[in-house]
């Protein structure tokens, strides 16, 4: 289960991302490529880190890879129960997107980061969009395919 978590986390990662550098970069221009790494290491230890160039995108994407990777196990993990309850993955995943994203945009970076999100009408549906049909679909395919 766990290897199964790690390697949809890392689906996931990848394919959020891509979706952030398709909508926020290519057709919103909110953006720039590094700065979607930078941004998660901004949210973690607040706008100092900028100081750091490089080395604060690899911590970016470093964060960025290991908290999917967390999120991935958690479902993989979960995955078995739901599917003894004839949950389809599908499902469970969009749900299981909404619950992450509130999670850690609204529990965890509200509480503990230096820099807590700011909410826009953009923000919150680029976040909802990226952690569901971005994220956690393809993590839970993945992890559905590998624990069959």
């Amino acid at each position: 289960m766990l290897r199964a978590g790690i390697a949809g986390g890392l689906v996931g990662a990848v394919t959020s991302w891509l979706y952030e550098l398709v909508v926020w970069v290519h057709f919103l221009h909110l953006t720039t490529v590094p700065g979607i790494a930078e941004n998660t290491a901004v949210l973690s230890f607040g706008p100092g880190i900028r100081t750091l160039g490089g080395a604060a995108l690899a911590l970016g994407v470093a964060i960025h890879f290991l908290t999917a990777v967390i999120w991935g196990a958690l479902f993989a993990f979960i995955w078995p129960l739901l599917k003894a309850r004839s949950i389809e993955a599908t499902l469970a995943a969009l749900c299981y997107g909404i619950f992450a994203w509130v999670v850690m945009h609204n529990v965890v970076l509200a509480l503990f980061s230096p820099a807590p999100p700011h909410y826009t009408v953009y923000s919150v549906i680029n976040g909802l969009m990226a952690h569901t049909f971005a994220f956690s679909v393809p993590m839970a395919l993945v992890i559905k395919r590998l624990l069959r």
